[in-house]
């Protein structure tokens, strides 16, 4: 029997922390959530188990999501991260190629399957 994929979500806004959160775990993902960069960081690099997923969103208190995605890049250069981005904010910076955007206001159905596909290329 396969492991539940541990997925780590990082956004500042409570709401849509909590529905990721809750959609995710729905879908029998093994799910944990903080509110900022600074605070994603620390389990992202000191987890016994790596993270199979992190989803994360950019324009947060104390560390962007950039300036984490960067940190974990040198870590681990082959981590797979979804970006979640705001259409209504200024545009986030650059992130490298193979990190995708799911823009806001996003259903579940499309989050669920933008998750599905970023696992399927781990496997």
């Amino acid at each position: 029997m396969r492991r539940a994929a541990r997925i780590l979500v990082v956004d500042d806004e409570p709401a849509i922390r909590a529905l990721v959160t809750r959609a995710l775990q729905s879908a029998k993902y093994e799910v944990i959530s903080m509110n900022d960069g600074a605070a994603g960081l620390d389990p992202a690099t000191t987890a016994e188990m790596p993270f199979d997923l992190i989803v994360t969103n950019n324009h947060m208190p104390h560390m962007s999501g950039a300036e984490m995605i960067a940190e974990l890049r040198r870590h681990f250069p082959g981590q797979s991260i979804l970006h979640l981005d705001d259409l209504s904010l200024p545009q986030s910076p650059a992130l490298p190629a193979d990190i995708p955007n799911l823009y806001k206001p996003f259903s579940v159905d499309l989050l669920l399957s933008e998750v599905e596909r970023l696992l399927s290329r781990r496997r």
